[in-house]
């Protein structure tokens, strides 16, 4: 498996189909910081806050009941569960540059999901299929449209036709992975496909309506007088600010009684810009404010002081050196780090890929060992909303499977300690700790939420520095490296390829062991391997940070954060950037003048 950790910015809305995280990058916290939010209330009857949610939700509720005992009435491979997922989406896009408008829409949005499993929890249509033996790709998870208005007959009509889709999709893949089974060697596997879970049941009141279009215009205003920075200036290649806001409102229910309806929200404006060099690289910088509500008071002057800072700093690696390729200390700064720690660590700790014989299985013999230094501490805590007074990404109360978010200890003082898991577990006795993830047209299964690192003995900058060095001397070499800014990376997690990593830095500076002043670089991105790169931390900064994005993968492309502070690394490899060959227009933008 890829997957990828990556920046939202325009070039990679095209070439977005790749697995990776791409979203928001260099976090801004523009959030002022907000109370944890309260635990929903888990079992017992539907909590009735919201009449219309709940009168919904006895809609699919019924259906669901109607539909179920047809299908185990009919076959004789039977459905033993049947979910309905169904999303209601209100958002609102603007875009602008050089001053003028770019892009802008509103709309709503009604999909429905459908799972249907045949078989036992202990093997079902699920099941890992071995040596890709999967001839088609028809797996019965799609994307359903329905009418955004209240239930009624075609919503009826449509849950008919996806709940025959999925059955019979289910049935088919059942009978592939039955025989596969049949003709491998004896599988290592002791878990279950489908853990049991206690219903839960929950119901929001209804989603506050938005702002007025005439309050959303003043604040359009200022976006578009902000992108007035970007005209007359003909290095720059690509710009933009974007706003994105979307309010989803989620619903489920499934035949072990789970009745679920609550909201998640989240927006951020984005200034991006891009330029090219002669020598044909391609760089770009970014900056996100993030929110819950839309800030309609949101000042003119954070934008254009941000997007000015991020103009000079362009300017600066335009014209920076190539650096070669390099192994040796270096520091991480925060938001690195964080992306460091989503790539290296998180992926290979989802659960459901301890079952699957093609993957890595990297930390599968490792629980109670030591995999790093003692003062590191790795948890994924999706019940956390805000951090540093930043809205997180990764936030959610309710799992894709109903199941309510856990906080998880993964790896405790330097030791390994747990997996994350949705309701795919590795042991006959496991339980799903509220990780199983996944958009609408994909099976859920073990993602990330928040993952943070924590510090046992946290060092300020100039300590880290001062160690740099010090491993520099130690070392005979001249210089280390400071990332300070990251755009994203990806790894594999698979047998088939090497276990390693990539993250791509945005902003790197040369530390010089002799004292002389640090240089910005340009042109290297860096790679490892999981096991030797976590022996490598040497020490931990006091300056945690945030990173928001989006991070692709089997299920889909989902919101999730990454904390930690800066770290120091004892070695880390950075290999050459791949550049564009084509060379920089020859014809200046129109606006410039000679």
């Amino acid at each position: 498996m890829k997957s990828m950790f990556r920046i939202a910015m325009p070039r990679a809305l095209s070439s977005g189909l790749k697995c990776m995280i791409a979203s928001a990058l260099l976090i801004a916290t523009a959030a002022e910081s907000a109370p944890t939010a309260k635990a929903a209330p888990r079992g017992g009857a539907v909590v009735e806050t919201g009449g219309a949610a709940s009168a919904r939700l006895r809609f699919y509720r019924k259906h669901l009941d109607k539909n179920l005992d047809v299908l185990r009435k009919s076959d004789s491979l039977k459905p033993y569960f049947l979910a309905y997922r169904v999303q209601d989406t209100l958002f609102h896009r603007y875009s602008a540059n050089k001053g003028g408008v770019i892009g802008d829409k509103s709309g709503t949005s009604r999909y429905l999901g459908v799972e249907a499993r045949v078989g036992t929890p202990k093997f079902d249509n699920t099941h890992p299929m071995r040596d890709n033996l999967d001839f088609t790709s028809w797996e019965g998870y799609q994307n359903v449209r329905l009418p955004y208005e209240m239930e009624g007959l075609p919503a009826e009509r449509a849950l008919k036709v996806a709940t025959d889709f999925a059955f019979r999709a289910a049935k088919d893949q059942y009978i592939k992975i039955r025989a596969n089974v049949d003709v491998r060697p004896a599988e290592s596997d002791t878990g279950l496909d489908f853990a049991p879970a206690p219903p839960t049941r929950h119901a929001d009141p209804a989603m506050t309506p938005p702002p007025p279009r005439k309050e959303l215009d003043s604040l359009y205003a200022r976006i578009r007088t902000a992108s007035e920075i970007f005209a007359n200036r003909p290095h720059l290649y690509m710009s933009q600010i974007d706003f994105s806001h979307s309010k989803v409102r989620k619903l489920l229910v499934n035949s072990e009684g789970t009745a679920l309806a609550h909201d998640e929200s989240l927006g951020n404006i984005g200034i991006y810009v891009e330029t090219k060099t002669p020598d044909g690289m391609i760089l770009w910088l970014s900056r996100d404010f993030f929110f819950k509500e839309i800030p309609i008071d949101f000042p003119l002057d954070s934008l254009t002081r941000a997007a000015d800072l991020l103009l000079r700093r362009l300017d600066t690696l335009r014209t920076a050196p190539v650096m070669e390729t390099y192994v040796g200390p270096v520091i991480l700064k925060n938001v690195a780090a964080a992306v460091f720690v989503h790539e290296v660590f998180g992926h290979r700790v989802e659960g459901h890929r301890q079952k699957a014989v093609d993957e890595g299985q990297t930390f599968v013999t490792k629980m109670n060992q030591t995999l790093t230094s003692p003062d590191v501490t790795i948890r994924d805590d999706p019940t956390r909303e805000y951090a540093l007074g930043t809205p997180l990404n990764g936030f959610y109360r309710f799992d894709d499977e109903g199941v309510p978010s856990r906080d998880t200890p993964l790896l405790v003082k330097g030791v390994f300690r747990d997996f994350l898991f949705g309701r795919s577990v590795v042991s006959p006795k496991g339980a799903s700790n509220g990780h199983g993830r996944g958009v609408l047209g994909a099976a859920p299964v073990a993602r990330m939420g928040n993952t943070i690192l924590e510090a046992a003995r946290p060092l300020p900058m100039t300590a880290l520095r001062d160690s740099l060095k010090n491993l520099l001397r130690r070392a005979g070499k001249p210089y280390g490296l400071l990332l300070h800014d990251i755009s994203g990376g990806f790894t594999y997690t698979g047998r088939d390829l090497p276990q390693s990593f990539r993250v791509e830095p945005l902003y790197v500076s040369q530390i010089f062991a002799d004292g002389r002043p640090d240089r910005v670089v340009r042109g290297v991105d860096a790679v490892g391997t999981p096991l030797v790169s976590l022996r490598q931390i040497a020490a931990a900064g006091d300056d945690p940070a945030v990173f928001n994005g989006h991070c692709g993968a089997e299920s889909g492309w989902i919101p999730v954060s990454a904390i930690s502070p800066s770290l120091l690394l004892e070695s880390m490899e950075f290999e050459s950037r791949a550049r564009d060959q084509n060379m920089p227009p020859i014809l200046p933008p129109p606006e410039v003048r000679p």
